[in-house]
Parts: C-alpha cells; sequence; structure tokens
C-alpha cells in the first residue's frame, strides 16, 4: 500500500507534468500566431502591389504576362487564406484551470447562421435544428464548431441545394451533438484522415485550406469529448461531436 509520502511524490510528479504540458501547449499556441500573425503583412502587400500592377498595367502586358500575374496573385491570396486560418487554429486553446459556464447551445447556432448568412443565401441552404440544451462549455468555441461544420456542409454540397439539420442527444455523461448533411458524402477510408491539419480530399476545385475539420478536433479534444463523422442512411454525412457534462 502506498505511502502517504509515496501519494505525495505521486502527485507532485502529476502536477509537473500537468504545468509542463500547459507550457508545451501555450509555445506553441504562440508560435502559430506569431508565424501566421507576421507573414501574413508581407503577403498581403504582395496581394496589394499585384492588383494594383493589373489595375495599371494590364493593357500594357501580353497574354502570357497577364496569365502570370492572375497565378502570382491566386497563389498569394490562397497564402493569406491559409494563414488567417492557420492563426484561427492557434487561438483554439482552453485553459484548463479556467472553469467551464452552462452555455446555451442555441445562441452559439444562431450566432453561427447570422454570421453564414451569406454563404447561405448564395447556396440556397436550408438550416433546421432540434431544440439544444445548454452544456458546459466555452460560447465563442461552440459557436465556431458550428460554424465550421455547416460551412463545411454547405461547402461540399452535392447538385442539390444544400440541407443541413443539427440535433442533440443525452448520451449518458455527454451531450452528443450532430449535424447532418445531403452533401457529397465522404469515402469511409478518410473519415480519420480529414480532421488532420491541412488535409484536403477534392484538390483546388472546393476552396478551402483544410484547417476547418482540424480546428473542430481540436475545440473537441480540449473539453474532452470527440468528433467523428459517418454516412448519412440515403446522402451526404453526419458529424458527431460529444461535450462530456
Amino acid at each position: 500500500m502506498p505511502s502517504d509520502q509515496d501519494n505525495k511524490q505521486l502527485q507532485e510528479l502529476e502536477a509537473r507534468l500537468a504545468a509542463e504540458q500547459k507550457r508545451h501547449h501555450e509555445e506553441l499556441r504562440q508560435f502559430a500566431y506569431v508565424v501566421s500573425h507576421d507573414l501574413r503583412e508581407p503577403v498581403r502587400m504582395i496581394v496589394s502591389y499585384t492588383q494594383l500592377l493589373e489595375r495599371r498595367y494590364l493593357a500594357q502586358l501580353d497574354a502570357d504576362a497577364a496569365e502570370f500575374m492572375q497565378y502570382i496573385s491566386d497563389a498569394t491570396t490562397r497564402v493569406d487564406r491559409l494563414l488567417a486560418d492557420l492563426l484561427t487554429y492557434s487561438h483554439q486553446f482552453r485553459d484548463p484551470d479556467r472553469p467551464l459556464e452552462l452555455v446555451d447551445a442555441e445562441g452559439a447556432l444562431q450566432g453561427a447562421l447570422l454570421t453564414l448568412d451569406p454563404e447561405i443565401s448564395a447556396s440556397g441552404a436550408a438550416i433546421t435544428n432540434d431544440p439544444l440544451p445548454p452544456v458546459p462549455f466555452d460560447f465563442a468555441q461552440l459557436n465556431q464548431l458550428f460554424r465550421q461544420l455547416i460551412s463545411n456542409a454547405i461547402k461540399f454540397r452535392s447538385d442539390k441545394p444544400p440541407r443541413v439539420h443539427i440535433s442533440a442527444s443525452d448520451v449518458g455523461d455527454a451531450i452528443q451533438f450532430s449535424v447532418r448533411d445531403n452533401g457529397v458524402g465522404i469515402d469511409p477510408r478518410y473519415r480519420e484522415q480529414i480532421f488532420g491539419v491541412f488535409k484536403r480530399l477534392h484538390g483546388r476545385e472546393v476552396p478551402g485550406t483544410g484547417i476547418g475539420l482540424a480546428i473542430c478536433k481540436r475545440i473537441v479534444d480540449q473539453c474532452g469529448g470527440r468528433v467523428w463523422v459517418e454516412p448519412a442512411t440515403e446522402q451526404g454525412s453526419i458529424f458527431h461531436f460529444t461535450i462530456p457534462r
């Protein structure tokens, strides 16, 4: 049977490991922030001056030069989007010592829909939901989860107008949220891969940076929950994530 001294040493070791883990997380977050924030300024300068050159001198360029200018503009715009998403990813860090509050999930969803209104209107998407219970979480991060998953459903739509439904169920020690869509679906071989950073399945024909689902996974992992995807019964996918009570 462990002695009081053994228990004390074990507690001290656990405390040191927790502090070290927290320090590493903070260093990684700061590194990602500095990289994405400081690099965006020169990238934006390239974008701005490329656009200026196009406006002033496009008429003087031959077809090849105009095409090259477009390549530069497209590439730098893509880099800026990548850095912006990396910045968002680096911000998804929750201090484990900060207590969670009871969050209005309905309010978080409505906030996400308000932000996504231009995408929803342009695509003709219909977003519906069942009543959603309050959960112990972070409001901004829950809003981010809904926003990423709904935006993902709209982006990877089929030839039909997007239909997205959000629901929640009690699974005992957690609340499980589900976001169902009628999109193109996901090959079973890639259901784990899609949650990695910069993982893209559709190449550049579909806009995006491949960070959205990685952001979702990081948020859910930090709260001790789980996120996964499965095929819908008829067409599309259902993304699930759990939030422990």
